[in-house]
Parts: structure tokens; C-alpha cells; sequence
């Protein structure tokens, strides 16, 4: 019940957050709606107010049907299916909640080409133009000091080095290995260095043309730089927040580690999509100032953006151009390099979760097994696990129930528990390999010291070899 309270509570979030940016797309950006580009006299259209009724509705739609179909994944009883389900409820929902933005899209194109087929021949345009604003583009662009960045990239790192010395100093019994650990927050202190990687590849782009006014072009693309760049150095900082309440959650009691980590992650969320909307209100506020007065440069270029979303133009030498419907920036995906950059970033995006999914269900129905063969104690899942020989093994005791242990590294689900393991009321780590729900349960001590728990399928075979091994 606790695995399915916890990820209810941090997936939930997923479709809320999208909700809202979906929402938040309903918007007129930069004289685009729903990525197609405004025509003239397209605000006095009631067929785009209609448009606009029917992608709130649908969305609306869209968001129950994935709220219902959250429940679904919980009702399972089995962990590994309830974690796989509920990943692939996400995928489904972030994909889902966009079908409403193609459909919008697809009306507004079909109205955009139904009025300027009725446009007079002399009012209709010879044909597109191609807006390069040299004298912007030739201008260096100021640096803005990157020091606050690379500050919070160090700040989100060191959880990571103070926890090579805690683990030693701050010593736990139920702590993880080092190794897990580390792996934790060095993965969560090297997302804040792809945001300095984000403003610098944002940095190297050329400046949009807004207006014709190459001064004005400028100005604008100096301001939205800036505040991008306080964006990326808050987020650096946030990070490095969260990876010090992760440090913290590791060392406080096992009970307490997945309601500290979740409330972290919720609060980083939270604060994350705050500083996002306030550095875009910020952006829009101050540009409008500038292009209000300013002709806006007229460039009907809808044929190179996909569904109004992903940008695919071969004549274009950018790498990342501004999002047409949300906020950021997006990728060119007729460049070379980017199509081989998300081929991979798809392929870890869905491989890597799903496969880990997979692991997750062949470990939790794969039956666990205690042999004792040739004088060897053997115990099985997904292979051999541990073998002892009968000359290693000092005593043997039959557990009727299994005991008070807790996970530091390995496996703990309703059908097998298997790794390193820390029992408060033995008060000493135990090698496990079991399946909690078929006692009794077989600990050994070897000549080593180590200490076993090991079980099998059918409870009768720890009893059994107990009676053959005991000295």
C-alpha cells in the first residue's frame, strides 16, 4: 500500500503540471496561436474563438479520461506491475494531453489557408519571405557574468562529496551502500550543469529578427537572454536545494526516506514551475515595451513547424530556435546532429525506464529457491545467489517469521527480498535472499561471520535442510 500511496502522489503531479502548460497554450505567442501564424484581420475571426472553445473542451476531456485511468495501475497487487503501469500511464498522459493541441492546430491551418484563398490576388503575397536580420546578426552580444551559474553547479555537487565523508563520520546501520548513495547525487547535482550547457547553446544562436528595426531586434534579444540566464542559474541553485534535502533524507530513519524525498521533489516542482512562469511574464513585459512600437517582421514559415510544435527546416542554419506556442526553446530537427542527439535521448527516455520496469517484474516472478546439493547450501533467483559449503556454515536456526530487516542495497518487494539488508532487532546486516510470504526462513552464520537469511519457494525446504545441516 505504501508504494502505491507513494507513487500516486508523485505521479499525480505529472498530469497537473501538463495540464497547466497545456492550458497556458490556448494563448496567442509572438503573432502565432496554437503555432500558426496570425493573419491580418485573424482577431476578428469568431471561428478562432470557437477553435479556442472546443481545445479547452477537448483538453478538459483529455485530462479526466488520464485521471481515471490512473486508478487502474493501483488496483494491481503486485508492485513491479503497479511501478510498470503507472510509468506507462505517464508516458501515455504527457502524450495524450497534446492530441487537443494537434486538432487546434490542424482547424486553425485549415481556417488560416480558407481566408487568404479569399483575399483579393493583389492583397495575397508573391511568395515567402525569408526575414535574416544581418546587422543584428553581426553585432556581438554582450557576456553575461556566468559565475552565479557555475556557484550553483558547485553548490548542487557538494551533497556528493560531504556525503563521502558523513558516511564515515554519520554512520548508519539501514544507510545504502556508498556507492548507491553517490550514484543518487551525482545524477542529481550534474542536472544543474546542463542548465549552464542549455545557456550557452542558447548563447551560440542567432538573434531573432523581430522587427525590422535591427537595434530593436537586439535589445529584445538581449533582455530575453538575460532572464533566461537568471532562469538557468536559479534552477542551478534549486537543484543543488534539492540534492542537499536528498543528503538529508538518506541519513534520517528508512521509514521516513520516501515521504522526505517526495515532499523534496514536489517542493522543487513546485518552485521550478513558479520561476519558469515569473521568468516568462518577465520576458513578454519587457519585450512588449519594445516591439509594441516597432512594425512586427512578417514571416509565414507555419509550413516548417510540425503539428505548430517541432521545428523542421533545412534552410535555416540555427540549432535552436524559440518555441512557437510555449515558452523555451526548441530544437531544429532537420540538423544532423540533433536528429542523432534525440534518437539517443528518446532511446534513454523510453528504453532505459522501460527495461528497468522489466527487470523489476522478472525479479518479482521469479520464484525463489533453497537447494542443498553435494554438500552445498545454494540459494537461487535469477541464478545463484549465495552458495556456502557445509564446512563454512557454524549455525543454522529455523525463523519461524521473518524478521525486522531493512533494505540498504537490492531488492524488497512482496515476493522477494534479496541483497544487503540491516535488521534494529538483531542488530546486524544479513545477506538475503527470501520470499517474505513462504516462512520459515533459514539464518546462517558462516566461519566468516557473515550472516544469511535465505528461504525458498515452498517453506517446507528451509525446514528440511535445517534438519540436515544443523551441526
Amino acid at each position: 500500500m505504501a508504494i502505491k500511496i507513494i507513487l500516486a502522489v508523485s505521479m499525480l503531479p505529472v498530469l497537473l503540471i501538463m495540464y497547466g502548460a497545456c492550458w497556458f497554450l490556448a494563448g496567442e505567442k509572438n503573432g502565432a496561436l496554437f503555432g500558426v501564424g496570425l493573419w491580418e484581420g485573424a482577431g476578428g475571426q469568431p471561428r478562432i474563438q470557437e477553435i479556442k472553445r472546443l481545445y479547452k473542451k477537448e483538453l478538459n476531456l483529455c485530462a479526466l479520461f488520464c485521471l481515471l485511468l490512473s486508478f487502474l495501475p493501483l488496483l494491481l497487487r503486485h508492485s513491479s506491475l503497479v511501478i510498470a503501469g503507472m510509468m506507462a500511464w505517464t508516458y501515455f498522459s504527457v502524450a495524450f494531453l497534446l492530441f487537443p493541441f494537434q486538432r487546434a492546430n490542424r482547424r486553425m491551418g485549415e481556417l488560416k489557408r480558407e481566408c487568404l484563398e479569399a483575399l483579393p490576388e493583389k492583397e495575397k503575397r508573391s511568395g515567402e519571405k525569408l526575414l535574416v536580420d544581418v546587422t543584428a546578426a553581426g553585432i556581438q552580444k554582450p557576456e553575461l557574468p556566468q559565475s552565479g551559474m557555475y556557484a550553483g553547479g558547485v553548490f548542487a555537487l557538494l551533497p556528493a562529496v560531504a556525503e563521502a565523508a558523513l558516511y564515515q563520520v554519520w554512520r548508519n546501520p539501514w544507510l545504502p551502500e556508498l556507492w548507491v548513495s553517490e550514484f543518487l547525487l551525482l545524477s542529481i547535482g550534474g542536472i544543474a550543469w546542463l542548465f549552464l550547457l542549455y545557456f550557452k547553446l542558447y548563447g551560440k544562436q542567432r538573434i531573432r529578427a523581430f522587427t525590422y528595426n535591427s537595434k530593436v531586434n537586439l535589445q529584445v534579444s538581449e533582455i530575453r537572454r538575460y532572464h533566461w540566464g537568471r532562469l538557468c542559474r536559479n534552477m542551478a541553485w534549486m537543484v543543488g536545494a534539492l540534492n542537499w534535502g536528498m543528503l538529508f533524507a538518506i541519513h534520517v530513519s528508512p521509514k521516513w526516506f520516501p515521504w522526505m524525498a517526495m515532499a523534496a521533489s514536489l517542493l522543487f516542482g513546485i518552485c521550478s514551475m513558479a520561476q519558469v512562469a515569473l521568468c516568462w511574464q518577465r520576458i513578454e513585459k519587457s519585450s512588449r515595451k519594445y516591439l509594441e512600437l516597432e512594425p512586427l517582421a512578417e514571416e509565414d514559415n507555419d509550413k516548417y513547424w510540425i503539428w505548430g510544435m517541432f521545428y523542421y527546416n533545412k534552410n535555416d542554419s540555427r540549432t535552436m530556435v524559440e518555441q512557437r506556442a510555449s515558452i523555451g526553446m526548441t530544437y531544429n530537427m532537420a540538423k544532423t546532429k540533433v536528429k542523432v542527439g534525440m534518437a539517443i535521448l528518446f532511446a534513454v527516455i523510453f528504453l532505459l525506464p522501460f527495461g528497468l520496469c522489466g527487470w523489476m517484474v522478472l525479479e518479482e516472478f521469479t520464484p525463489v529457491s533453497l537447494l542443498y546439493e553435494d554438500g552445498v547450501l545454494v540459494s537461487r533467483h535469477l541464478g545463484n545467489v549465495y552458495q556456502i559449503k557445509r564446512e563454512d556454515i557454524k549455525q543454522a536456526v529455523l525463523l519461524e517469521e521473518e524478521p525486522d530487516i531493512r533494505k540498504r542495497s537490492g531488492t524488497g518487494m512482496e515476493t522477494v527480498k534479496k541483497g544487503d539488508f540491516y535488521s534494529e532487532g538483531c542488530q546486524r546486516d544479513f545477506k538475503v535472499c527470501i520470499n517474505p510470504q513462504n516462512p520459515p526462513f533459514l539464518m546462517v552464520e558462516d566461519t566468516d561471520g557473515a550472516w544469511y537469511l535465505l528461504g525458498g519457494s515452498d517453506g517446507e525446504e528451509a525446514r528440511d535442510i535445517q534438519n540436515i545441516i544443523q551441526p
